[in-house]
């Protein structure tokens, strides 16, 4: 089977739920190894449908970086133009926040143009490049010789959903620049259990549990500055890790900084 017939057969898993792509881009984010992948609401995303981080080389000491990501699951003869590009890069986000762009399509060559802005590049992904990383990842979603296997595919987004909801160990990385700000970011997997929520119980290192102040983007809670003091005076800190589990019986997240 060629690459355009598996990518037509892939596209089209999708006809019924297009933001179901959205999600896919969540698993494929995950095999890139980015951080806190967060899918947005559908209303009033100003375009960007899901959020992430990557931390940059960890020998450099270098910061975690924030990503924004439009996913568009378009026909093959469907291109991205350079007026979604230049929409894309005018939604609302910080200068530092970087910008990836991914189609099940491809690029006009206005938008490869406009992508390569050198004051806030775009990094392009089109459906070739899908289906050749989801090559990589052949037991995952292909059957031999490369045909799609819905099944399989199937499978990608019923763990996605048996991890969201089951109640296990999360560890996350708390970063030099969470230390300075004074800051416990939520891991992604609870972040639906606090989206209308602006405090929520936590119990940190074996206290009882309080009511912590929750950010209004949903990404971290504050007043944790205490828990942080033997990391605060140290110059040779570079991270830390915290380890959650979600009680359930009090509905509260009981969490472990070390």
């Amino acid at each position: 089977m060629s690459d355009d017939e598996l990518r037509e057969q892939f596209i089209k898993y999708f006809d019924d739920d297009k933001y179901k792509f959205e999600n896919f881009c969540k698993i494929f984010l995950k095999w890139l190894d980015f951080d806190d992948i967060q899918v947005t609401q559908r209303c009033g995303d100003g375009g960007i449908d899901l959020k992430c981080n990557k931390k940059e080389i960890e020998q450099l000491d270098l910061n975690t970086i924030e990503y924004v990501v439009q996913a568009k699951c378009y026909a093959i003869n469907n291109k991205v133009g350079a007026s979604d590009i230049r929409n894309f890069r005018g939604s609302k986000t910080d200068m530092s926040v970087r910008k990836i762009f991914i189609t099940t399509s491809d690029y006009t060559k206005g938008a490869i143009y406009e992508a390569k802005d050198n004051n806030q590049p775009i990094t392009l992904i089109n459906g070739r490049q899908l289906i050749d990383f989801c090559k990589s990842h052949d037991d995952m979603m292909f059957d031999v010789k490369y045909y799609l296997n819905i099944d399989k595919l199937n499978d990608l987004f019923l763990n996605e959903e048996t991890e969201k909801h089951n109640i296990k160990t999360i560890e996350r990385r708390i970063t030099k620049n969470d230390v300075r700000a004074r800051i416990l970011r939520i891991p992604s997997e609870y972040k639906g259990l606090i989206q209308t929520k602006s405090k929520y119980r936590i119990s940190i290192n074996g206290e009882a549990y309080k009511d912590y102040n929750i950010s209004s983007d949903k990404s971290y809670f504050g007043g944790v500055t205490k828990f942080y003091k033997d990391f605060i005076s140290n110059v040779d800190f570079k991270e830390a890790q915290s380890i959650w589990n979600y009680d359930k019986n009090n509905d509260a997240f009981v969490v472990v900084i070390k």
